[in-house]
């Protein structure tokens, strides 16, 4: 069970079997985040904790379409556009499979600006798991103390989870290396634009997929 709002982004997904709700009651879900990244440093490599002070968020440009609906798998198209770029995203939903596939098409033309994709789950835990060489590492999703502040945005490899005793959700991507957990809210980061050394940095045309 799924839903979505008039912005295309995800208002409930239902675990029927285990009869709850994957996203928290007031949260969203595959919802694209657009950030002024300014950082005071190393611009292509630094991320500042103050770009979350301004956000943006793309506009739906047209009805969410079902691309597919068959007996193995169904597809839906959202199509967002934000200044000069655009992304298309298709979610794929599996007859026999927990997963939720988003495979995304952008196409990024914005300068000095962090794209991210969040999902505010019903997940309640003061820490979260990510994929790295050889194992894992555990981050908190709080800002307790001022180390807890300074590990704001963490690398990971294939999957970042956030779990309690019995239940948990993870965020799986086939190419992104950035995350953030804070509280029950996990994001992905997907594309930053920034303008040196390479002044062309991330235009262009991108095609990822991640998964829940």
């Amino acid at each position: 069970n799924i839903l979505w709002n008039e912005d295309g982004r995800l208002t409930k997904i239902f675990d029927v079997e285990n009869n709850r709700d994957v996203l928290d009651s007031n949260g969203l879900g595959n919802s694209f985040e657009i950030f002024e990244d300014r950082p005071l440093n190393y611009e292509a490599w630094d991320v500042d904790i103050f770009y979350t002070d301004k956000k943006e968020l793309p506009k739906l440009v047209q009805p969410p379409t079902v691309l597919e609906n068959g007996n193995l798998k169904a597809k839906i198209l959202f199509k967002f556009r934000y200044n000069l770029s655009e992304i298309d995203c298709i979610m794929v939903l599996y007859k026999d499979s927990r997963r939720i596939d988003f495979e995304t098409k952008v196409n990024w033309n914005e300068s000095q600006r962090f794209l991210k994709v969040a999902f505010d789950t019903s997940v309640r835990s003061t820490k979260a798991t990510y994929d790295i060489q050889y194992g894992f590492v555990e981050r908190p999703t709080h800002y307790n103390t001022s180390w807890d502040y300074a590990k704001f945005e963490v690398v990971g490899h294939k999957w970042a989870d956030i779990s309690e005793g019995n239940y948990g959700v993870s965020l799986l991507n086939n190419c992104k290396y950035g995350y953030n957990t804070k509280d029950k809210s996990i994001k992905l980061s997907l594309l930053k634009s920034a303008k040196s050394p390479d002044f062309e940095a991330d235009m262009g045309e991108h095609n990822f997929i991640y998964s829940l």
